[in-house]
């Protein structure tokens, strides 16, 4: 253990969490008063998480490590394609989910409702859309599983056993989604949880990070289903309303 390794740890498990309580309802605020800013907010975090993440590929190198001691690790031969396996059926799923959305309005609708209360975050047109399920998912995928997969959960497990590193990391995980109330803490923990599973299970932390950029993207592919902006054409001058619509 050095002061390189105490002070990361400080800044993932006390500092991020402190700083997502204070800017969760100061963030949903303002970007419930002035949508627009969505973008900015995207920018903000994926420069946030990047910064961090060159820090911990700093100080792995100047110790002699490669970035192999972060994500590789020792698991049974049968963990990946175990994981292959299941995750195939899940793509699938997903796929078959945002069809269903996109073409079925009664299910976009059933949809929206659900997730209205992370509405304020997620994108609903085609801008946030785009840099939600391309930059913000890529980084969140990178960047939180070297973050606390491969680097906090390894640090802790060689202190504490490895199935409390897991649970531990995993709950800082979810404090660090603050932002998303009670409720999405929750939901991330046991997200992390099952990352976590991912990592030990199969020992490369590619899995992981598939899975988590695939839900993220997902996430954002959904919500822009659902809840994308609609022009509608004016009527005509005998009442009707053209079939068309312009989709943003």
């Amino acid at each position: 253990m050095n002061l390189a390794d105490l002070l990361l740890v400080a800044v993932l498990v006390v500092l991020f969490p402190a700083w997502e309580f204070w800017r969760g309802p100061v963030l949903r605020a303002r970007l419930m008063a002035d949508p627009a800013l969505k973008v900015a907010a995207y920018r903000t975090t994926c420069i946030q998480l990047w910064s961090l993440t060159l820090v911990l590929l700093a100080l792995h190198a100047s110790s002699g490590l490669s970035i192999a001691a972060l994500a590789v690790r020792e698991a049974p031969w049968f963990g990946a394609p175990l994981v292959a396996a299941t995750l195939v059926p899940l793509a699938l799923y997903l796929a078959w989910s945002l069809r269903s959305v996109a073409g079925d309005p009664a299910v976009r609708k059933q949809t929206a409702e659900a997730m209205q209360p992370l509405a304020w975050m997620l994108p609903n047109d085609r801008r946030e859309a785009i840099w939600f399920i391309g930059p913000v998912s890529l980084t969140a995928g990178i960047c939180e599983e070297l973050l606390y997969r491969g680097y906090l959960m390894q640090w802790l497990a060689g202190f504490i056993p490895v199935w409390a590193a897991m649970l531990l990391s995993s709950a800082v995980f979810g404090l660090m989604h603050a932002y998303q109330g009670p409720g999405g803490i929750l939901r991330t923990v046991g997200l992390g949880l099952v990352m976590a599973g991912l990592f030990v299970l199969t020992g490369s932390l590619l899995w992981p990070i598939l899975l988590h950029v695939v839900i993220d993207a997902y996430a954002g592919a959904l919500s822009w289903l659902a809840m994308r902006k609609e022009i509608t054409a004016e009527p005509d001058k005998n009442g009707a309303t053209p079939c068309a619509t312009r989709i943003r």
